[in-house]
C-alpha cells in the first residue's frame, strides 16, 4: 500500500467576526475558538438566561469534506451522546449563509493551553503534571472513548485542543466530534483527504484507511506522552512529512521513548505508553476498556496515588 502523504485541504481566509450579533435566542459575546469544522463563540441564551457556546460554519466553507449534512450530523451525534464528560448540544439552527448549534459552555481551558501554561511555571518540577494527575485525566478520557466506541462513534481527532480541563475540579470534557460525523459518509475519493491532526494521528488514519476505536486510543496516548514529557518527541517537519512518517508504521514515529527522554519516568509508565503507541494497531490495547483495566492495574500494583 502506498504511504504517500494525503492531499491537504488548502487554507482559507478567516470567517467574518459575528461578535455582538444574535443567532436564534443567543447573543454572541466573543470568539473563543476556530478550526477546520467551524468557529466557536461564547454566547448568552436570553430565553433561558444562561451562558452557552455556539459553533458556527459559513456556507461558503462547505466543500466535499465539510458539508451542510455533515454539520447536522455532528450536532445529531453529540446530542445523542449523553455522558458527563462530553459537551451537550442544546439547539441547532440555520440561516441563508451559515449553520450553527448551541452547546454547553465548558468553563475550562483546552489541554493544549493548560500544558503551555504549565511550561511557564517558575518551579521547574511543576512544569509537567504529576503522574497521578495524568492518570486521572487518562481515566476520564478513556471512559468517554469507551462510551462513544460502544455506540459506534470514533472521534478521529483526539488532541489537546479538543480536551477541555477544569484544573480545580480535575474534570475533563471531550469536545469537537466533527470528524466523527464527517467520516461516516465519506466516499473513496474523499479519503484522499486525511482526517486528524498530524502530531496525534494514528498510522492507519494517516494512510486513509478505515479506522476503529484503536485510532482514538493511539491519539490519546500521544496526548499522554506529551503530558508526561512536556513535549511530543517528534522531528520538527512539515505536516505532510509527519503524515508520511506516521503512515509507515515505523518505530521511528517518535525520536525516543518517554524514558529515553526523561530518565525519571517509571518503567511501568514507559511500558504502558510504548504499548499504547505501538505502530501496528494489533499490538496496542484493543479497546478503551482494556486500556482502562491496564491503567488501573498499574495504579494498584505500583501504588500511584489517585486524585
Amino acid at each position: 500500500m502506498s504511504t504517500r502523504p494525503k492531499q491537504m485541504r488548502p487554507s482559507r481566509p478567516p470567517d467574518p467576526n459575528l461578535t455582538g450579533q444574535t443567532l436564534g435566542n443567543v447573543v454572541l459575546l466573543e470568539k473563543i475558538g476556530e478550526g477546520s469544522m467551524g468557529t466557536v463563540y461564547r454566547g448568552y441564551q436570553t430565553n433561558l438566561s444562561r451562558s452557552v457556546a455556539v459553533k458556527v460554519v459559513f456556507s461558503n466553507r462547505f466543500d466535499r469534506l465539510i458539508t451542510a449534512e455533515r454539520f447536522r450530523q455532528e450536532a445529531e451525534i453529540v446530542a445523542n451522546l449523553e455522558h458527563p464528560n462530553i459537551v451537550s448540544i442544546f439547539e441547532f439552527g440555520e440561516k441563508p449563509d451559515l449553520m450553527f448549534f448551541v452547546m454547553q459552555l465548558v468553563d475550562g481551558i483546552s489541554m493544549g493551553s493548560w500544558l503551555r501554561n504549565r511550561k511557564r511555571h517558575p518551579i521547574p518540577r511543576k512544569r509537567r503534571p504529576e503522574l497521578a494527575e495524568i492518570i486521572n485525566i487518562s481515566r476520564q478520557c478513556l471512559d468517554v472513548l469507551q462510551y462513544a466506541h460502544e455506540r459506534k462513534v470514533v472521534h478521529r481527532d483526539i488532541k489537546p485542543e479538543n480536551i477541555m480541563y477544569i484544573e480545580k475540579q480535575r474534570r475533563v470534557t471531550v469536545t469537537d466530534f466533527g470528524l466523527a460525523s464527517a467520516y461516516q459518509s465519506m466516499n473513496a475519493a474523499e479519503k484522499a483527504f486525511v482526517l486528524g491532526s498530524p502530531l496525534y494521528v494514528s498510522p492507519e488514519q494517516a494512510r486513509g484507511e478505515e479506522v476503529d476505536g484503536r485510532a482514538d486510543l493511539f491519539s490519546l496516548a500521544c496526548v499522554l506522552l506529551e503530558m508526561t514529557l512536556g513535549f511530543l518527541p517528534v522531528k520538527v517537519e512539515r505536516p505532510e512529512k509527519i503524515f508520511r512518517t506516521r503512515a509507515k508504521e515505523s518505530p521511528d514515529m517518535f525520536t525516543g521513548t518517554a524514558k529515553e527522554h526523561l530518565a525519571s519516568i517509571p518503567d511501568f509508565w514507559n511500558g504502558f505508553l510504548q504499548k499504547a503507541l505501538a505502530p501496528k494497531r494489533a499490538d496496542r490495547f484493543q479497546d478503551a476498556g482494556i486500556m482502562m483495566e491496564a491503567l488501573d492495574n498499574l495504579v494498584a500494583i505500583h501504588g500511584v496515588p489517585m486524585i
